[in-house]
This record gives structure tokens, C-alpha cells and sequence, in this order.
């Protein structure tokens, strides 16, 4: 196997080529999703491009999205990196993974994958007390997602075509706080591209 593939294999970077791939930890039972071991090696690999020069960088992404915490964490690396990044979406931007895609400066979707969002879920055990504090916690957490997606989204089709010259990140963020009340929502490339969750389709030649 060649060093670079080697890489790619064990370290999800391709160094030459200034290219991550972004995917679930190896797990042998579970597909963990984005987890503290997929945080810790993209920040070391997009310090590790970053470092080199400030060239663009492409993440090859497919992820049924996972932890808050962790996914922030990539979140912030990829705000913070120097260099212009584009993520390329395979299968799907659900729940977590949906929030990292719209870190980047360019995104991209592949035809068949798919758009989710949605509330997210957390699990408790402990007093009452304290399972208040973390709903407040939550609720907080919540009030970020969306004001990430409004950031984004009021450059959408949709959102133009819907408020017109009257359109504020509020405003589309009260329109899909409203939107999520009814659970999950899916959409498909495409629709992702309208509503402004993405920049365009890579089609195949």
C-alpha cells in the first residue's frame, strides 16, 4: 500500500492532496457517529494541513451525525482554519453532521445523499435538579443550532422568495424553529440547496 493511502486508511488525511475524510471511527459493534475519536483526529488533521500553507482544503464527509460536543468541536476547527474549506456531503448531513456542514466556506452535497435536521436528544440519569440545569443546558445548545443554520440559510432561494426584501436571520429562524416542531425533517439535496443548508449538487459527468 502506498504512504498515501496509508494514510488515508489509518488517518483519514491525504497530506499531498490536502484532502480529510471526515467519516465514523472504525468500531467493530457500532457505528459511533461523531465522537470525541473522530474530533480529536480531524483537529489534528486540519492543524496538520493548515500548518502546511493556507491552500484550499476539501472534506470528503459521511457521518449519521453524533455528539454535540464533539461535533462543535470539529465545527470550530473548520471556522477557524486559514484556508478557503469546502465539505463534500456522501449519503447523508443528518442531525450533527447537517450542523458541521455549514462550517464550511463551500458545501457541497452528492446526489443521492439527504438533508436532516431536528431537535437533538440527550440522555440523563441523575436528580431532578440537575436534570433541569442540563434542559436549560439543551435548550442553549438548541438556540446555537439554529442561529448557525439562519446565518446560512438567509442567503436561500427560499427564504428570499418567502420574505422578500424583508428577510432577517430571525426571521428564518423562527420559520424553522416552527418547521421542527413537527420532528425530523428530510429534504433532498436539492431542497437543501433552495432552503440554503448547501451551495450546490455535484452531479455525475
Amino acid at each position: 500500500m502506498s504512504e498515501i493511502a496509508s494514510d488515508i486508511h489509518q488517518h483519514n488525511i491525504d497530506i499531498a492532496n490536502r484532502e480529510i475524510y471526515l467519516y465514523n471511527f472504525n468500531a467493530v459493534d457500532e457505528n459511533p457517529g461523531v465522537d470525541y475519536r473522530m474530533a480529536q483526529n480531524f483537529i489534528k488533521n486540519i492543524r496538520i494541513l493548515d500548518s502546511i500553507s493556507h491552500d484550499g482544503i476539501l472534506i470528503h464527509m459521511h457521518s449519521i451525525g453524533g455528539s454535540w460536543f464533539d461535533g462543535m468541536a470539529i465545527f470550530d476547527a473548520i471556522k477557524m482554519s486559514k484556508s478557503h474549506v469546502t465539505i463534500l456531503v456522501y449519503g447523508q448531513a443528518e442531525s450533527m453532521s447537517g450542523i458541521i456542514l455549514q462550517a464550511a466556506d463551500h458545501r457541497i452535497m452528492t446526489p443521492n445523499s439527504y438533508f436532516m435536521s431536528h431537535y437533538g436528544s440527550q440522555s440523563f440519569d441523575g436528580d431532578y435538579l440537575s436534570y433541569q440545569n442540563l434542559q436549560k443546558f439543551e435548550q442553549k445548545n438548541a438556540e446555537t443550532m439554529f442561529n448557525i443554520y439562519a446565518e446560512r440559510c438567509v442567503k436561500g432561494q427560499f427564504f428570499k422568495n418567502l420574505f422578500k426584501k424583508n428577510i432577517t436571520p430571525s426571521k428564518v429562524k423562527d420559520y424553522l424553529k416552527e418547521h421542527l416542531k413537527n420532528g425530523d425533517w428530510y429534504i433532498t439535496p436539492e431542497e437543501a440547496v433552495n432552503y440554503g443548508f448547501a451551495d450546490e449538487v455535484k452531479y455525475y459527468k
